[in-house]
């Protein structure tokens, strides 16, 4: 985690395109918050990424980065409820979205595409995310982010959750 925790501060503040060699990192339009957190974390999963964005990106030599918030909680290796997260497990992914946009499935929670959710890394209270807004990196204490995203996600006839999930 020290290694993660290194790599959060020196992002402090940057835009996609100072962390991302990829062209879909010039495209200030796009919602960039799993595509941080997963060259944060190392994820290229299966699915689309950074990397896979034009053919050109394809021939680049660099390791690119998973784009999308779900394919990140699906391949989380415990996702849940945040009120029913643990005390102990400081160190996690920390997601928000609509109730409507989860479900479960065989005893495991499943996020559908919805526009709304985005995904931040949570360690010492604090979670690191990008803000599509300012399209920079930004830190926030946990309670902040909450009230934040409750605000900005809530809709008339909506509920807005929040989830962890394990780093993969």
């Amino acid at each position: 985690m020290t290694e993660i925790s290194a790599r959060l501060i020196d992002s402090q503040g940057k835009t996609i395109s100072e962390l991302c060699p990829f062209s879909i990192a010039e495209d200030s339009n796009q919602n960039h918050c799993a595509h941080f957190v997963s060259h944060i974390m190392n994820y290229e999963l299966q699915g689309a990424t950074c990397k896979n964005f034009t053919w050109s990106d394809k021939q680049r030599d660099e390791k690119g980065a998973s784009l999308r918030v779900d394919d990140v909680f699906k391949n989380s290796p415990k996702t849940g409820r945040w009120a029913d997260k643990s005390a102990t497990l400081t160190k996690c992914l920390i997601f928000v979205t609509l109730a409507s946009n989860i479900r479960e499935v065989g005893g495991r929670l499943q996020m559908g595409n919805h526009p709304r959710k985005h995904i931040g890394i949570l360690t010492s209270g604090r979670v690191w995310h990008y803000s599509n807004t300012t399209n920079r990196v930004v830190s926030h204490p946990l309670v902040h982010f909450k009230n934040t995203f409750s605000s900005i996600y809530t809709t008339a006839d909506t509920t807005v959750e929040f989830y962890y999930g394990k780093f993969i």
